[in-house]
């Protein structure tokens, strides 16, 4: 087997500590970072005195801290059990908008990754919205994680901006720490992905239609493949068509629900998402693989 590459320490990375904790004035700035990152009203936010039982009760509560030791995220897990065996949930994962892009919510997830094992838990699950590609890049290509089931209107209405006007539907994660290829993952990063020759290797169930500049729409999707994997593509910029068009996101919303429960129930699962550069704009993709 070949050796890892050790990930290289990019130019334009800060330094943040990650740390429990450290008073109970960190538990109320969480909830002030819950409001900005998620633009919720107080209904939706998780309070301080819950954040700390949790954290007294298994669960795992982490910051990531500035130079200046201002908290500028935050990670929180919920002690659970899945067959009988312990798992954290990982329930929120949160970064300051100035601090995005510099890898301050990897470093967060290793170290939740890090104390779970200390803790001898060895997967973790989590959900996320399929509608969020970079969302699905983070946990699928980024942490190496999978998805096999989907949930319809998961949490019911809530009163984030990002779920506002469609069914919070999400896919259920597992994140297995101890695999070996989620380690090297890790350890590697996601491929660079060559679009000319990848997308050759494996069927497109669908194709993509722009309907105006930035826009676009999803042609019939082919529930009968049989490959042992296949790709299904979704706009990059799903989000901006949201804000845009309300309709086109529900439509790509529907077409989630057919691809994911359908080849769910035939035993793929989602396995990888892929982020190609082909002619000058990026395309997204899930990849699905047969058990």
């Amino acid at each position: 087997m070949a050796p890892a590459i050790r990930r290289k320490k990019r130019k334009d990375e800060i330094k943040v500590t990650i740390a429990p904790f450290r008073n109970l004035a960190d538990f109320k700035t969480c909830e002030d970072i819950q409001r900005e990152v998620w633009n919720s009203q107080d209904i939706d936010v998780v309070p301080a005195p819950m954040l700390l039982a949790a954290n007294r009760s298994g669960g795992i509560v982490l910051g990531a801290y500035s130079s200046l030791g201002d908290l500028i995220g935050f990670a929180f897990s919920i002690l659970s059990v899945e067959d009988g065996k312990l798992v954290q949930l990982s329930y929120m994962l949160a970064v300051r908008a100035a601090y995005r892009n510099f890898d301050v919510g990897f470093k967060l997830e290793m170290a939740l990754r890090k104390e779970s094992l200390k803790r001898k838990i060895s997967k973790i699950r989590s959900t996320f919205d399929p509608m969020q590609p970079a969302n699905a890049y983070f946990s699928l290509g980024k942490l190496g994680a999978w998805a096999d089931v989907y949930e319809e209107n998961f949490i019911g209405e809530t009163t984030s901006l990002l779920d506002r006007g469609l069914p919070t539907d999400r896919l259920l994660v597992h994140w297995d720490l101890e695999d070996s290829e989620v380690a090297r993952r890790l350890e590697t990063g996601p491929p660079r992905r060559d679009g000319r020759k990848d997308l050759k290797q494996r069927p497109v169930i669908n194709q993509l239609t722009e309907t105006a500049p930035g826009m676009m729409v999803c042609s019939p999707v082919k529930l009968n493949c049989t490959s042992s994997q296949f790709l299904f593509e979704v706009p990059y910029n799903l989000q901006e068509i949201k804000n845009r068009d309300l309709g086109i996101a529900l439509e790509w919303q529907g077409k989630m629900r057919q691809v994911f429960r359908h080849y769910f129930k035939k035993d793929y699962v989602a396995s990888d998402f892929w982020v190609i550069e082909q002619d000058g704009r990026l395309r997204a993709f899930y990849l699905f693989f047969k058990k």
